[in-house]
């Protein structure tokens, strides 16, 4: 593969994974850009339509209608005519390509193009013992963390071609951080003592060489069937929630007029990671999905995301259940879909706002595609438990939800899930549990004021009134304009009935 390709207006630089257009670079989609890439290499021919399924979306089932899709979008990019379609063969790249080892002028000079996109290269994992063994471990490892991070949506992986050959050069990460572009870097290295391995990971700020991040992982050889994707997915658990903090401080940085499509879509996934799922941070997230989608109305995760905080305001009385909010929610849902159904972020999220918006059997049949893309999604693993609860199945429901919380533990998300999972505890008479889960989540987000109600109704139950008159006073004093109304929304008629009676005006821990 050529290290860039320039055609006519437009420049293609595969291991930044970057579309330039009149030397800016342009929003792209992740399958889009893979799909390019295809018909650029293999420019002298036609590619038929099973070989670019094979290569776009390896290892995956989906329809054909995903490729039209996705060539539609890069005719949009470049033109109507870059790419033919030959009639019951395939497609073929048409355009002039100029050899990708001829420099333009005082080009060689200048230095790569940051993507606007967050970029990230992982570099290989350093073997700090002799063990045989190891190397191969090492390389395992890092290709999995590349993989698993490749599906944190708001972020570009390197490939590993790329990153992997400054193995054995000593070059310092800010000269990475110039060769691919990218805005953060992760190293690691495994160390064998005995029979347990020690896995060191940090994430570090590319243009400086500040480590921002870094964690240390212990296992033994024999305690996990698959150790190699236990300690890359227990990698990832950690690492992801630093890189979108990572980020936000990035974004921070910057002149307003300099945010653009992502950086307020991090915005909007930092206001809720930041302040809780408070009244506020709901808002300010999805006045900053908007402004991303209106900058981009083809960006699919922004209009999922936005359709599924729009229903979950609306589900706890953050936004009055309107007629007309809804089907907005429902259309944003739906239109994510036909933009990107191939993202299981884009279908975790806008089917878990079919089911919130009362369409639960499709939004199951949406929640199980995302999972058959992406196994590891906890999101789309825990809105299927809760849609299988409110459908009846109240302990598989349970189990499912549990399941997802437990393979991302560091998720920004585990307190309103910890306190949807306590609710349904209580549905099903597990007061203990769901007293837990309601004070964990109070925690994890002690700014969200529904665990401490969840906490006053099962205390109320067991009898503590008490203790439960202080937790729903608490809840007030996190929410001043939360109401009895509100309470039976979210936690049902009969626990408003009970709480109305520990309603005391001024009653604040």
């Amino acid at each position: 593969m050529q290290d860039r390709y320039p055609f006519d207006r437009f420049e293609v630089r595969p291991t930044e994974r970057l579309l330039l257009v009149d030397g800016q670079p342009a929003e792209v989609g992740a399958r889009a850009f893979d799909l390019l890439l295809c018909l650029l290499a293999n420019r002298e021919r036609v590619m038929t339509k099973s070989e670019l399924l094979d290569l776009v979306w390896p290892g995956l089932v989906v329809e054909e209608n995903n490729l039209s899709v996705q060539v539609s979008a890069l005719r949009k990019l470049l033109g109507p005519h870059a790419i033919a379609t030959i009639a019951g063969r395939g497609y073929r790249f048409v355009l002039d390509v100029k050899p990708g080892n001829v420099a333009l002028q005082d080009e060689a000079h200048r230095p790569p193009v940051i993507a606007t996109r967050p970029t990230i290269a992982v570099l290989p994992f350093s073997v700090l013992s002799g063990d045989p063994l190891l190397p191969f471990l090492a390389d395992g490892l890092a290709e999995d963390v590349i993989a698993l991070l490749a599906r944190v949506p708001g972020f570009t992986l390197i490939s590993r071609a790329s990153s992997f050959a400054f193995r054995g050069h000593a070059v310092t990460v800010p000269e990475v951080a110039q060769q691919l572009g990218v805005r953060f870097v992760v190293e690691g290295s495994v160390r064998l003592r005995n029979d347990a391995l020690r896995i060191a990971t940090q994430l570090i700020d590319a243009a400086t060489g500040h480590v921002l991040w870094s964690g240390r992982f212990d296992r033994r050889r024999d305690e996990a069937v698959d150790l190699q994707e236990d300690i890359a997915r227990g990698i990832l658990s950690e690492l992801e929630p630093e890189l979108t903090r990572a980020e936000m401080a990035h974004i921070r940085r910057q002149r307003p007029e300099n945010q653009d499509v992502w950086a307020h879509y991090h915005q909007a996934v930092g206001s809720l990671a930041l302040q809780g799922w408070s009244r506020d941070a709901l808002a300010e997230a999805r006045q900053r999905l908007q402004t991303s989608v209106g900058l981009d109305p083809t960006f699919g995760l922004g209009h999922a995301h936005y359709a599924l905080l729009t229903a979950l305001s609306m589900n706890i009385g953050a936004l009055p259940n309107e007629p007309g909010l809804a089907q907005e929610a429902l259309f944003a849902a739906r239109h994510a879909m036909v933009l990107d159904d191939g993202s299981s972020e884009v279908l975790g999220y806008a089917g878990c706002a079919l089911c919130d918006l009362g369409h639960h059997e499709q939004g199951v049949e949406v929640l199980l595609r995302a999972l058959e893309i992406d196994p590891s999604n906890a999101q789309a693993h825990v809105a299927l438990g809760a849609s299988w609860v409110l459908s009846g199945q109240l302990e598989a429901g349970i189990e499912k939800m549990r399941y997802g919380m437990k393979i991302s533990p560091r998720d920004r998300r585990l307190g309103f899930w910890g306190w949807a999972l306590g609710t349904f505890l209580l549905r099903a008479e597990r007061l203990d549990e769901a007293l837990s889960e309601a004070r964990a989540s109070s925690r994890r987000d002690p700014q969200f004021p529904l665990p401490r109600v969840l906490e006053a109704a099962i205390l109320d139950r067991q009898g503590q009134a008490a203790e439960a008159r202080a937790a729903l006073a608490w809840a007030r004093q996190l929410s001043p304009t939360l109401s009895l109304d509100a309470v039976a929304l979210t936690h049902g008629r009969h626990v408003g009935k009970r709480l109305a009676l520990l309603w005391v005006a001024g009653n604040t821990p």
